[in-house]
């Protein structure tokens, strides 16, 4: 993915993204760190 929002995250199966998480309240860099840890406690292993 070339270009992407700071604050989202794509959540990906294989090669293929199959949703996103996006967070927004704090710098971008935290915003983006959240989102991870949604996606992480999903167990969903995430490129």
């Amino acid at each position: 993915m070339t270009a992407m929002l700071e604050g989202g995250v794509p959540i990906f199966v294989g090669a293929d993204i199959v949703g996103a998480v996006s967070v927004s309240g704090v710098k971008s860099d935290q915003d983006a760190q959240i989102a991870k840890a949604g996606i992480a406690a999903l167990r969903i292993e995430n490129a």
